[in-house]
């Protein structure tokens, strides 16, 4: 199923239900922007096997995508080679805490010539405290919504996320929105309503990105779960490109979908 146009990107995480070379090939026609490679699981050898399949097939659709790695802190080196090695579009900072981690990854970077734009992981209190200092020195920021959600009262995770989108809008820095956007589909072949409305107002509040992690990695369904979340997207920017704020008018016409 070949997506609509869209401005919102869409994050696939790699893993044993996606990163055979048909699956991966059904996932770029779905709609697939970035592919996410967590490092904290497979090998290195794997991975970089992954993403010269993602490309070949990229390349045989004449379809652009790019690569995302997510670096765990124990396995720095394997990942920045990695990284290096395959021209990677981006890299992802796990559980910072302040702006200096930024700053002195910034510096070995340069040493290995690493080109690679810098996503921060917002996903601790500290990250929060400091998100200022943090975004000045980062190109992008992930809101890391489930460890965010253990890191402070979860009911706060929601105007975090929106604070943090406001921010990077401001700053002009991609924001991606991460963390159980589809999870019900990991099992099951349809989201949740609120997993829809989820996705929606994650768009609608101006997320570049919005990424799907066990969905894709494990879930039974990972090609389903693209083509839903593409619908949503494309259904969000819709709405907000012809101005709806409200779904009735204040004279009581019809409803905007009809009778």
């Amino acid at each position: 199923m070949a997506h609509k146009t869209r401005k919102t990107k869409i994050i696939a995480t790699i893993g044993p239900a996606s990163e055979s070379s048909v699956v991966l090939s059904k996932l770029i026609q779905a709609g697939v922007d970035i592919f996410r490679f967590n490092l904290k699981y497979s090998t290195i050898k794997k991975h970089s096997q992954t993403i010269d399949l993602i490309r070949k097939s990229a390349s045989k659709q004449n379809k652009s995508v790019q690569i995302l790695i997510d670096l765990p802190d124990f396995s720095f080196s394997e990942g920045i080679n990695l990284a290096v090695d395959k021209k990677v579009e981006y890299i992802a900072i796990s559980y910072l805490k302040c702006a200096d981690e930024i700053i002195s990854f910034k510096q070995k970077a340069r040493e290995v010539k690493l080109s690679a734009n810098i996503v921060a992981k917002i996903e601790t209190k500290g990250a929060l405290n400091y998100f200022t200092e943090i975004l000045d020195e980062t190109d992008s920021v992930m809101v890391a919504r489930g460890d965010l959600g253990e890191s402070i009262p979860i009911e706060k995770v929601p105007f975090a996320q929106k604070e943090i989108i406001l921010s990077c809008k401001k700053a002009d820095k991609m924001v991606i929105v991460a963390t159980e956007m589809l999870l019900s589909m990991t099992s099951d072949e349809e989201p949740t309503r609120a997993e829809v409305s989820d996705v929606a107002n994650a768009v609608l509040e101006g997320a570049d990105a919005v990424m799907l992690s066990e969905e894709t990695s494990i879930g039974k369904n990972p090609v389903q779960a693209v083509e839903i979340m593409s619908k949503i997207i494309y259904e969000a920017e819709s709405w907000q490109e012809l101005g709806h704020l409200h779904i009735f008018s204040d004279k009581n016409e019809k409803f905007i979908f009809g009778a």
